[in-house]
């Protein structure tokens, strides 16, 4: 039997959430409610945190990683059950737009948002039970299946990239969730050398431990000098930037070698300005990609990495904490003292 009412953490402002007791939200058609088993920080709900979300206005539940329990069902959902493990995409294309007709459902002009997983409860909408929901099979943890959102974003990413066998790869920011994804996904494609950048030793040990064969603490040590001297001067053959700063986007493009690719993942705020040097990019053939999010395809690809074991999502988990514990979480990932935290609505407090 399900409660009427829930504990959620609502997002009313930058630096200010709060615990509440709100209604438990009823599924409309094609929508499941599910209990929250799981629900992991990211480096979105930092930001939201932070600054908020140009999409939705305070006061909002956020979070959007999480694995749960069934609990209803709308009329018409298909394929789902109650008791049924699932997880899902924060967003599924509409698969009928011109952007979708054209490939890149991650740029959809109907998404759908799932937001509201710190919480005890959260609706899973019609668009994304049919299309990016999946059942987590037992082997799976419910927070290790929560992950699978953010590793969509980093398929759709190394999709556009395509590392190469054979190839340098330099990621700054590598140390965070993102950054510890796209490294695992490089080395599958066949990367002969990794060079992880960061300045958290916590997360820099982390990605020596995933396989980077250098790591440069960006405070102790000029990254691009350093990539340069590594690949005989000329730079790396990729470049991806997850640490969402103007300088790691601006050292990205300086540390990739004539001919490379430099990929853009971390986002800024909006209006900020980066300052390229046109005949570096011109003559040196740089090619530049941005990503954001990821289509069907890449979601369901992501899943199948999660399964399978191929992805090893959980090194990204570093602790347990209830949803009074959010805050903390947070401000424990700006302070790089953690990669990803885990917060069950089952624990006390």
């Amino acid at each position: 039997m399900c409660p009427d009412s829930m504990r959620a953490v609502v997002y009313l402002g930058p630096e200010k959430i709060e615990l509440r007791q709100v209604p438990v939200p009823q599924p409309e058609d094609g929508e499941l409610l599910v209990r929250v088993r799981a629900a992991t920080t990211c480096g979105t709900d930092v930001k939201i945190y932070r600054r908020g979300h140009p999409k939705f206005p305070p006061p909002f539940v956020f979070g959007h990683e999480f694995g749960g329990d069934v609990v209803a069902t709308g009329a018409g959902a298909q394929g789902f059950r109650p008791g049924m493990r699932v997880t899902a995409n924060v967003f599924a294309e509409c698969g009928h737009c011109y952007f979708c007709q054209h490939g890149q459902g991650n740029l959809c002009e109907n998404l759908v948002y799932n937001f509201g997983a710190f919480a005890e409860y959260m609706i899973v909408p019609e668009s994304i039970v049919r299309r990016t929901a999946f059942e987590i099979p037992e082997h799976v943890s419910y927070a290790q299946a929560a992950v699978v959102e953010p590793l969509v974003t980093v398929v759709g990413g190394q999709r556009l990239i395509a590392v190469q066998p054979g190839e340098t790869v330099a990621i700054f920011g590598a140390g965070g969730s993102v950054g510890l994804m796209h490294q695992q996904l490089a080395l599958l494609a066949g990367a002969k050398r990794v060079i992880a950048v960061g300045h958290s030793p916590l997360r820099l040990q982390a990605a020596s431990g995933l396989g980077a064969d250098v790591v440069i603490n960006s405070r102790q040590t000029e990254p691009v000098k350093t990539i340069r001297d590594l690949t005989d001067g000329r730079g790396a053959d990729v470049v991806i930037e997850c640490a969402g700063s103007l300088s790691a986007w601006e050292d990205a493009v300086s540390a990739v070698r004539r001919g490379g690719r430099v990929l853009w993942f971390g986002g800024l705020p909006a209006g900020t300005k980066v300052t390229l040097d046109a005949v570096q990019i011109h003559y040196g053939a740089i090619t530049l990609y941005n990503s954001h999010g990821g289509t069907v395809k890449d979601a369901r690809e992501a899943f199948r990495l999660i399964t399978s074991g191929e992805m090893n999502v959980q090194a990204l988990l570093s602790g347990e904490l209830p949803l009074g514990g959010l805050e903390t979480a947070l401000k424990s990932m700006i302070a790089g003292d953690v990669i990803k935290m885990v917060i069950n609505p089952e624990l006390p407090g």
